[in-house]
């Protein structure tokens, strides 16, 4: 996935959050609670001919309760999830 893909994909989930973007990390902030999301660009994987783009993506929260935690990693998992079926 590419920096351009990851960041169309990430937009439905800042939905009700204030969002400050800077560059390659998002910080989504509601009340008493927070999270930074930050990506980087890995080397590419090549198989064959074939190129696929790479990033390692940190998630870091600050206040709230580990319910809120999981409600939050789940539904960034349902923006995120890929394959076929």
């Amino acid at each position: 996935m590419t920096i351009h893909e990851f960041e169309r994909q990430l937009q439905p989930l800042l939905t009700g959050w204030c969002v400050e973007q800077q560059a390659q990390e998002w910080r989504l902030e509601r009340p008493e609670r927070s999270v930074d999301i930050s990506c980087r660009l890995l080397p590419a994987l090549r198989l064959g001919a074939l190129q696929l783009p790479r990033l390692v993506v940190s998630i870091a929260f600050t206040g709230g309760n580990a319910d809120q935690e999981a409600d939050f990693i789940d539904d960034f998992l349902r923006y995120f999830q890929r394959g076929g079926g």
